[in-house]
């Protein structure tokens, strides 16, 4: 068990649903491509950026349950005017259209084979260079009754309705980033981050993804740390791999549980944990990720493991003990690792 890596989480975080492994998705987990021109930036508040550290093709693209509408939020922050694909919506094979940005800094989506060869369906507000901003796009996908709405900094910029947004097929079944035909790359100092895929088209407003580390052993500690205590080896946002961890010996049962400072200030949608882990022995081997409020507990399915590094993650809509989360909830709470059977 090693870091916590640095990743946006993807999930429908709106209304408590929750399809593991089909509507939620982490950077470095099954998304794919991450050429490793991307930076870390630390925002200083809990979030971090993707800076491009030169001019790059992301690619990453992933697989979710087919859907008629869905909302997609992330935060950006231009450094320059420059027309580029944002991301690209897909059934299986068939492109539906594209989210892409102008050569006059504003957003487009757009219906057609590629992003830079189609129809115009909407288009947004200039967007302010060397400044953040959150960006939603709800979409319902539809040849003549689809709909395409464009929120900037949670305020409705854009709306088209009764319109044909899709080139081919029916739903979404695939987002990829940065992509299109053909593949212009994100211009050199641009940033992401704060990138949800909310699967209803309804808007989910303003969001953003924190990282909370952990600072404290919760009441499970069968694991051996590699030094220090077991919360210092699983505390770095940005994997450290072996350098520091904690490890079991393969007991099923063993477990970990690390407290943290918790939020401040928000609205709590979600609460998810992120672990980087590999097995060291030939067999199979998984992992339970939880969440604990007082005397309960949710876990994940088992998560199978590799002899290299994956990242795992699992999302908990609710509150172990019932409810939703909020401030208090999410810092007087423990997440756990522990191995599986």
């Amino acid at each position: 068990m090693s870091d916590f890596l640095l990743a946006d989480g993807f999930g429908n975080l709106s209304d408590g649903n929750h399809l593991a492994g089909t509507q939620r998705e982490i950077l470095g987990e099954k998304w794919t491509g991450w050429t490793g021109t991307f930076v870390v930036e630390d925002i200083g508040d809990g979030r971090k950026w993707l800076k491009v550290g030169s001019a790059a093709n992301l690619m990453l693209s992933s697989s979710i349950a087919s859907v008629a509408a869905l909302s997609v939020c992330f935060r950006v922050y231009p450094t320059s005017r420059a027309e580029t694909t944002i991301c690209g919506f897909y059934d299986s094979a068939n492109v539906l259209g594209y989210l892409r940005m102008n050569t006059n800094g504003q957003l487009e989506y757009v219906r057609g084979v590629d992003a830079f060869d189609g129809t115009v369906v909407a288009t947004s507000s200039v967007l302010p260079v060397d400044v953040e901003t959150h960006v939603e796009i709800a979409i319902t996908f539809h040849d003549s009754t689809g709909a395409v709405e464009i929120f900037l900094n949670g305020l409705s910029n854009v709306a088209v309705t009764n319109q044909d947004t899709i080139r081919y097929g029916t739903e979404c079944d695939i987002i990829s980033w940065m992509a299109g035909v053909p593949y212009f790359n994100w211009p050199t100092g641009w940033k992401l981050t704060d990138c949800v895929v909310h699967v209803a088209a309804s808007p989910i407003g303003d969001v953003g993804v924190y990282y909370v580390e952990p600072d404290a052993d919760g009441a499970d500690g069968d694991f051996t740390p590699s030094a220090g205590d077991n919360f210092e080896c699983v505390d770095d946002i940005g994997p450290d791999e072996d350098t520091t961890y904690n490890e079991s010996d393969g007991t099923a049962g063993h477990r970990d549980s690390v407290g943290t400072a918790g939020v401040t200030g928000m609205t709590v949608l979600s609460v998810g944990v992120l672990v980087r882990a590999r097995k060291t022995d030939t067999g199979t081997a998984t992992l339970l990720l939880g969440a604990i409020h007082g005397a309960s507990e949710d876990q994940s399915a088992a998560k199978g493991l590799a002899e290299g590094y994956l990242t795992l993650v699992e999302f908990f809509d609710d509150c172990p003990s019932g409810g939703a989360w909020d401030e208090t909830k999410v810092a007087a709470a423990s997440l756990s690792y522990e191995v599986g059977a």
